[in-house]
Formats: structure tokens, sequence, C-alpha cells
């Protein structure tokens, strides 16, 4: 099998040769770092990469909502607008929300190898959560439920609309395997709003673009981090098929979560903290997501970005390990 029909066959509980071997997220800065002082050769980008360590190749084009200029948070996690009026100021001016000014050059790029198979597209959307919390700011998004419940619909409207428009552009030149809507609307503790919230401002808007991006053939997944183990199931009362990376640190357990939910699709679940220790703690990590491997829907893959504490041989001796165990299913 190719890398194409590996991948949307695993997406789909379909029998293949083996499960694919990938990394879903690109590595840190640092990590890269170290490794082009061990070795690594230079002027890679992120499918390259994949490529020189043996990985099945993905090839993600994130379709940001911010398509003009915009300020800059003064701080990490800060606010880039504050009101109703300065929202529909940059929206109207095309600083948000312009389908005309998305490209995908990657997918161009890369158009004849995943025609022969050799490599699998992914696009990513910004989700109803993610969305309004880079516009107005870590702690005052929170807030905002209860003071500007006004302003989250509208922008939560306006993110459909503008996904919806991005899509019909996208799918008429490409076709894509699965798609992420990034979220990261948990940490290690769970949630960080209420299922009531959550009903409120986010599942409508759920429930009005998840079928439109099915209806091209495309798994949609969720991207969040930290403890989602009991919100996985609004993500699936809106008819989203799937989610990763499943942090374990964050006490998520991908063989928990197939037995409760078994016929959602799962990526990640392997616990970087253990990739640096050498390869019996690679091995019994591996023997520990062993049966979620067997169970059909899951591809395995470090639970977030491998860090770099480690070392190219041992990232090569990981990947060997990944192959090893993708096999023997």
């Amino acid at each position: 099998m190719n890398v194409r029909e590996r991948i949307k066959a695993v997406l789909n509980f379909q029998h293949a040769d083996r499960l694919p071997c990938v990394e879903w997220a690109s590595w840190w800065d640092l990590t890269i770092k170290r490794w082009l002082e061990e070795g690594l050769p230079t002027g890679m980008n992120g499918v390259e990469t994949m490529k020189y360590f043996g990985l099945d190749p993905l090839v993600q084009q994130w379709f940001g909502s911010c398509t003009g200029p915009l300020p800059q948070p003064q701080s990490f996690g800060g606010p880039v607008l504050s009101t109703m009026e300065e929202y529909i100021q940059y929206h109207d001016q095309k600083s948000l929300h312009n389908a005309d000014a998305i490209r995908w050059d990657m997918y161009d790029r890369y158009k004849k190898e995943h025609e022969n198979g050799d490599v699998a597209f992914w696009m990513t959307f910004e989700g109803f959560f993610w969305f309004p919390r880079t516009m107005l700011g870590i702690e005052p998004h929170l807030y905002s439920f209860y003071d500007q419940p006004e302003l989250l619909h509208r922008m939560n409207r306006d993110q459909t609309d503008f996904c919806l428009q991005v899509l019909e552009k996208v799918t008429k030149h490409h076709d894509i395997e699965f798609m992420t809507l990034a979220e990261d609307m948990s940490y290690n503790h769970g949630p960080m709003l209420s299922k009531e919230h959550f009903d409120e401002f986010l599942l409508p808007y759920y429930r009005e673009l998840v079928p439109a991006i099915q209806s091209h053939g495309i798994k949609v997944l969720i991207d969040s981090d930290g403890d989602i183990s009991d919100c996985l199931a609004w993500f699936r009362e809106a008819g989203i098929e799937g989610i990763l990376p499943l942090e374990h640190m964050a006490g998520v357990d991908v063989n928990n979560l197939r037995e409760r939910y078994p016929d959602a699709v799962f990526f990640g679940g392997y616990d970087k903290r253990v990739m640096h220790l050498g390869e019996q703690a690679m091995r019994q990590e591996f023997e520990r997501i062993l049966p979620a491997m067997k169970s059909g829907g899951f591809i395995p893959s470090v639970d977030h970005q491998t860090p770099p504490d480690v070392s190219l041989e041992t990232y090569r001796l990981y990947v060997s390990l990944l192959k090893e165990y993708a096999a023997s299913i």
C-alpha cells in the first residue's frame, strides 16, 4: 500500500499492510537545532525531514483566520482586540476572514506526489474556541462567555462562513485525507469551559461546519492538548470523528479512550517523556499502547513535539521501533 491508501484505510478502520508511521507535529526548533549539531542535514522543510527519517509524509496546510495586518499582542496570550467595534473594523477591512487571500502552496508543491500516493494531505482550520481566544487574549476570552456573548457568536458565525468558503475553494483543486480543527480547549485538569458554554457557543457552529467537510470525504478531528477524556464526548456529539494528540502527561490513556469510544479515530498517544530514556523505556511505552494499536482507527505518534532532550541517534531508534511495532499489527 502507498501512504495515502494506508492512512485512509486506518482512518476508516480497514485493513492496512501496516500502521502508518507519522510525525503529526513538526519538531521543536530547539530539537532541530540540537539535531543539526549532531548531523541532521540542513535546509530541509518538515515534509523533507519526514522523508529523511523514513516516515510516511503528511503535508499540512493551516488556513489561518487572520488574512491581513493586525496589531500584535503586547504579551504572549494577550489581546489583539477587545470590543465588537474593533472586531468589525478588522473584519470589514479583510484583516480577518478574507477567503480570497488564502493560499495552498504546500498542496500545489506536492500535488504530483499526492496523486502518486506518496504523501497524504491534511488541512487545519482554527476552531471556535481557538479563534476567539487568539483575538481576545487568554483571560479576556474566558470572561467573554459571560461579558461579551454577542461578540463570541459574531466571531464564530464569521469563522464558520470563512471555513466553508475556504473548503469549497481548496477542494476544487485537491483531495484531502483528513483535517483538524485547532482548539487546545483543555489543560491538565480538563476542559477550560463548561458543557453548557460549549453547547451554546461552539456546538451550533460545529454542527454546521463538520457535515460540510465530511461531504468531501474528509475525516474530521479535533486538535486539543491537555486532558480531553471528558470533552471528547462533547466533540462526538458535534459529529467529530476523532482527536489528537492524547497527551499521556495530562492523564490521557488511549487504551481507556478506545474502550469508551470504540469507533473514534485517534492520533498520537505515545508519551514523549520516555524517549530520552533509551530502548527499554521506549519499548515499554509501545507495549503500553499496543492494545489500542491493534484496535484499528489509531495512528500512533509522539503525543506532542519531540523534546530537545532526545538526541538524533535516539530519535532514529524511536523511528525504528515505531516501524517495528507498526508492522507487527
